[in-house]
């Protein structure tokens, strides 16, 4: 496992939107090619089910994609995102992890999971 340095933090931290919402992300590991951090979420991001929005989760995975991409070293976009939701999530505090199945000269495949 990488150590936490501030620098690194803040590289990674690069991927974080700068939104409201996500100013609780609080990174607790990374490594090259992956990442792990938890965020209390808010309840401005709920649905009227009380169940946290598709849009806010996706949002989430694609940033600990970006972190663990960044953990290789190297800036990054995001090409393509696409989520598979398997069951509501109430409103917690949330672990979210990256890690990668492909990493090639000029694109990553990243998978990340809540």
């Amino acid at each position: 496992m990488t150590t936490l340095t501030p620098e690194l933090i803040a590289g990674l931290m690069n991927n974080v939107p700068a939104q409201k919402e996500l100013e609780s992300i609080r990174v607790t590991a990374s490594e090259p090619g992956s990442a792990r951090y938890e965020i209390d979420v808010p309840a401005s991001v709920l649905n009227y089910h009380g169940r946290i929005h598709g849009g806010f989760v996706s949002t989430l995975l694609e940033i600990a994609a970006g972190m663990a991409t960044y953990a290789y070293g190297v800036s990054n976009v995001a090409l393509a995102c696409s989520t598979n939701f398997i069951r509501a999530v109430s409103n917690q505090r949330l672990s979210v992890e990256a890690r990668p199945s492909h990493k090639g000269r000029a694109t990553a495949v990243v998978h990340a999971t809540i």
